[in-house]
């Protein structure tokens, strides 16, 4: 064939592969000369030649038997199963003479199609087929959890491992020339597939990604989900990505990588200064790991109403690698340890957890025994509860291996699971204080897995849950039956040699780094040189970030300053504690009726005008509020505001329990119309677009068609980065941008409390053990009990079984120390109770790390337990200024948008010291009026003057006042501008000097007099009339 007779236009786009057909031949085309994908194909193919797979001499060779329609290697396929079963297949062949071979082809096809949550390739590999006369067929053998038998281990090493290159799979015209780089088959049935590019050729892992959308169609039987090859691999040298479910242009890519070593998105440099992408082909996908992966990882989700399937689920990198570490750590370490991973919201931590859970219950050491007896998977919210069981339970579906303790059973269905030696429970943390000393656990071994792990964790749940599982036969020389509950308590303190702990959460609080934190020689140490814990496993935001697994929140965040004027309205000047005193002035700015409506005007516009149209107009928005009050005010301001502009978009509510408003009884089912179980569900529908939260899905709230974020509440350290990421999750439904609004915190602010968690979180120094004594011995010097005292209430307590007994017994032993207490001062008073609060927090920290062993401590900490309960102290409610200040001006100011960046600092452990808050002061109201103007009324100096001016004019005309007084605010917005102007034309003709300032900047005036007078003038004239 004349080559040069080619469209020049048509030889410009030729790539590597692609191939051009004749009427007599077929010539695939290939770049001379230059550096193509082959070299690294060529390379990709040796190195899994030497992790176990059987390559061949030439394409034409590995694919010889390969058949397009059936997309099955099947000589390959029933060459194994021959040789592995000889005996089923005598069966088959009995029944079906010469067409055995045909009927078993047929019969394992019509299997790898699913039908409902049965049948797919995942199931057959798993489970085999069965087929007429009683025949059972495995279609591959996985590894045995030990090698005493021989038999096993036989059948699992005659798996036949083979990596086919340039693989042809079209059965469509289209396609009939096409091939995929390289295809991984287990015993001739297509379980992975792959498409390299070489960096130094110009094509890179996007280049990949996209073949895989615009030229493999997703109806070629290789590439349909859960029929053939599970997951689908873009790479070149440098990173990875993967898809499991075939879609063209809306098919999901996700990072498959290592991380560069700096915590960010990418993979290291092979210190051989190989290719980057090495683990991938050397390691995850070597035979063994990837039939562990087979077995053990991959699943399928289905629908729980209509049993269809919606995805192919295997897991990332991150995944994998934390749990093979954690499994082999704990195989290799036994029972006992603590560790802590620190991976990013969104990360699919429900997956890891559940994945975890299901090696360590199945984990045995080197001599064929269990290293866990039962797992536990624990959070301290229902809703998360629910969430992750259900996870659990779709990683394996095998009846009784995986308890579940729902809300409806209480403690009893806990103590019920732990007694009858359950594989796996999932529960709240909160069942536990019942049930210690109900369990029988002695010679048992637990894993106890933490979800979300936070402070939270570090109290007396925790150390009930310890006394429910310790083992109590660990000190044969100290029968746990003749000790004391003194002595019981304190076994349980530290770390117990029966007990694992495996604490996953985005964002480690000081304590939960702490208790749960890896300290090794890779750790830094601190100031006084002891050891910085850190996160055994990391997946960090930045990583997520970079790799675009998650998105940037803080990309887009545009914060709001207030800006008001305050008066004092009583002859009086009292004194008020500041913190309370100024809560409750700025309560009067935020719950006034113009602040509440004009936060919904902005919050409504801006999603109506920048947000409502991403995502194909299927863009959602949340509004973070302080308190269920505020919740349904701003709702109702939006409902209206909404109503009044005829907008389309439905806003919803959430919150829990109860809300009283004028006089009727206001619930989240109530508003939204739908029960409370129902509303993320309804909230997904098209029509909901904006849901106003008080204290709600602000963690573990998975949406992932949330753009907006409108935040009128403050946000600090760990509530801020959770709150936020509820915006990070990207959608299948491309576009996806975020926004926030903030009416509230400022992006310094905001920057600080996400630097904490950016990377691996690091603490500023660690707690010294000794504080405690440092706390105890000060508690001492205010002489408030007596030593023989707390002797008597620790008896009482100790020797009494029944707890209302007990409480009646220390009930009159306290009297003394509070009557004592009550002789002091005012301020050692506080500051007594405030130390007592320290030392209760900080001995069940401690001794959460550490057996500390001094019954006297325990003692005082049982003391002192019970009596920081009968030290009342009067802190004064917030006080009502309503009829003693007003609010003269206000305006809402939009200060700009910013890109947030970050970088990583260090996290300050406030429970390192043994200090307390210092008491507040009190100040005269009219200080604490000036000061908040001072903060809160810059730049409305000039302004003040002319919408002052503005104001009093309107407010002269007495037709204007009337129609004020008759109509509502919103009614009086179509005549206001006109009224606004002229009052504007007759100040700033009867004033030279607000003449030449408003010249100065006449559009800035007049955008603050467009917001802000009307609520002004309408409050006076209402006011007046009253």
């Amino acid at each position: 064939m004349d080559f040069e007779k080619i469209d020049p236009a048509i030889a410009d786009t030729l790539q590597d592969g692609d191939v051009l057909v004749t009427p007599d031949a077929m010539y695939e085309y290939k770049q001379v000369g230059k550096t193509t994908e082959l070299i690294f194909e060529n390379g990709v193919a040796a190195f899994m030649h030497e992790a176990g797979w059987r390559t061949f001499a030439n394409n034409a060779e590995g694919q010889a038997d390969y058949d397009r329609k059936l997309a099955l290697k099947v000589d390959s396929l029933v060459g194994f199963v021959q040789e592995t079963q000889p005996e089923e297949w005598a069966k088959i062949e009995g029944l079906y003479g010469s067409h055995t071979r045909e009927r078993f082809l047929k019969r394992l096809v019509e299997e790898l199609e699913p039908h409902g949550e049965r049948g797919g390739v995942l199931n057959v590999l798993r489970h085999g087929i069965r087929m007429a006369p009683g025949a059972q067929f495995r279609l591959c053998f996985f590894k045995p959890a030990t090698d005493k038998n021989p038999d096993a281990l036989a059948r699992y090493r005659a798996n036949r491992f083979e990596l086919v290159r340039q693989l042809r799979y079209g059965t469509m015209p289209d396609d009939s020339g096409n091939s995929v780089d390289v295809v991984l088959l287990l015993n001739g049935i297509p379980v992975v597939t792959m498409e390299l590019k070489n960096n130094l050729s110009g094509q890179r892992t996007e280049h990949a990604v996209k073949q895989y959308k615009t030229d493999r169609s997703p109806k070629e039987l290789l590439f349909k989900p859960n029929r053939r090859a599970l997951v689908h691999f873009a790479l070149d040298s440098e990173t990875v990505e993967m898809c499991t479910w075939l879609a063209n242009g809306k098919s999901r890519f996700l990072p498959f990588n290592r991380g560069n070593g700096m915590n960010g998105g990418g993979n290291p440099a092979p210190a051989d200064g190989g290719y980057r992408t090495e683990y991938l082909y050397r390691a995850v996908l070597a035979p063994d790991s990837l039939l562990d992966i087979i077995q053990r990882f991959a699943r399928v989700d289905y629908d729980k109403e209509t049993h269809v399937m919606k995805a192919v689920v295997f897991p990332r990198f991150h995944q994998l690698d934390a749990v093979r570490k954690l499994v082999a750590d704990a195989k290799a370490n036994g029972v006992g340890k603590n560790y802590l991973i620190q991976h990013s919201a969104g990360s699919g931590k429900s997956n890891s957890i559940a994945w975890l859970a299901h090696h360590l219950q199945s984990l045995h050491d080197d001599g064929g025994n269990p290293v866990f007896d039962t797992v536990i998977i624990l959070t301290d919210r229902r809703n998360l509860d629910e969430q992750l069981s259900e996870t659990i339970d779709a990683v394996e579906h095998k009846r009784g291996v995986v308890v579940r303790v729902r809300e409806g059973d209480g403690s009893a269905g806990l103590r019920e699971a732990l007694n009858s030696g359950a594989q796996i429970i999932t529960s709240t943390i909160q069942k536990f204080p019942y049930i210690c000393s109900e369990t029988k656990v002695s010679g048992r071994t637990f894993a106890v897995i933490i979800d979300e792990a936070h402070s939270s964790q570090s109290g007396k749940a925790n150390a009930k849950m310890k006394m429910a599982l310790i083992d109590r036969d660990l000190d044969p020389d100290e029968p746990w039956d003749t000790e004391d509950e003194l002595v019981r308590e304190m076994k349980a303190q530290g770390h117990i040699k029966n007990l694992s702990f495996f604490a996953f959460t985005a964002t480690p609080k000081a304590a939960t780094l702490e208790v749960f934190g890896t300290r090794d020689d890779q750790c830094k140490r601190d100031a006084d040189g002891m050891l910085i814990p850190r996160p055994f496993h990391l997946y960090s935001m930045k990583q997520a970030i970079e790799e675009g697994f998650i998105l940037d929140v803080l990309e887009n965040y545009t914060c709001f300053e207030t800006y008001f004027k305050l008066a004092k309205t009583i002859q009086d000047d009292p004194k008020y504690k500041e913190a309370k005193a100024n809560r409750a002035l700025m309560g009067i700015v935020n719950w006034d009726p113009a602040m509440v409506e004009r936060k919904a005007q902005i919050i409504v516009e801006h999603f109506m005008n920048d947000v409502e149209g991403v995502l194909g107009g299927k863009a959602k928005a949340m509004v973070v509020t302080s308190s269920r009050p505020m919740a349904y005010r701003l709702y109702s301001a939006m409902t209206e505001y909404i109503e009044q502009q005829r907008y389309a978009c439905q806003v919803m509510v959430a919150f829990s329990g109860t809300l009283e408003v004028d006089g009727k009884e206001l619930t989240e089912a109530k508003i939204n119309g739908v029960s409370e179980t129902r509303t993320a569900k309804v909230f997904d529908s098209d029509e909901k677009r904006i849901i106003v939260c008080a204290n709600k899905f602000q963690t573990g709230f998975d949406q992932p068609k949330l753009c907006a974020m409108y935040v009128d509440k403050m946000l600090t350290g760990v509530a801020a980065v959770q709150t936020l990421s509820r915006l990070n999750r990207t959608c299948s439904i491309p576009g996806k941008r975020t926004f926030v609004l903030d009416f509230v915190n400022t992006w310094e602010t905001i920057r600080a409390s996400f630097s904490n968690y950016y990377e691996a979180t690091e603490l500023d120094a660690v707690t010294d053990p000794d504080v405690i004594y440092n706390l105890a011995s000060r508690l001492d010097g205010y002489h408030v009990y007596d030593p023989s005292e707390v002797e008597a209430v620790a008896t009482a307590y100790f020797d009494e079984p029944d707890p209302n007994a007990a409480l009646r017994k220390v009930e009159s032993k306290l009297q003394p120390a509070v009557d004592r207490w009550k002789a002091l001062d005012d301020t050692p008073k506080r500051e007594f109770k405030a130390l007592l609060r320290k030392f209760l927090r900080s001995y069940s920290f401690i001794t959460q790390m550490i057996s500390l062993g001094d019954a006297e401590l325990h003692r005082l900490f049982v003391y002192a337990g019970f009596l920081v309960k009968k030290l009342y102290l009067d802190t004064g409610a917030t006080p009502d200024l309503r009829d003693k200040v007003e609010l003269e001006y206000l305006r809402i100011e939009d200060k700009g948008t910013q890109a947030i960046k970050l970088e990583p600092e260090t996290l300050h452990n406030g429970g390192a010291n043994a200090g307390i808050p210092k008491e507040e002061e009190e100040e005269r109201l009219s200080v604490l009026v000036d000061h908040l103007n001072e903060i809160f009324g810059a730049q409305w100096t000039e302004a003040d003057k002319i919408i002052k001016a503005c104001a009093d004019k309107i407010c002269e005309d007495e037709d204007f006042v009337a129609k004020a007084r008759a109509n509502s605010m919103n009614d009086l917005r179509a005549i206001f501008g006109d009224v606004m102007m002229n009052a504007l034309a007759l100040i700033l003709g009867d004033s030279q000097d607000m003449y030449e300032r408003f010249n100065e900047n006449p559009e800035a005036y007049l955008t603050i007099m467009n917001n802000d007078l009307l609520p002004i003038v309408y409050r006076r004239c209402n006011a007046e009339e009253g």
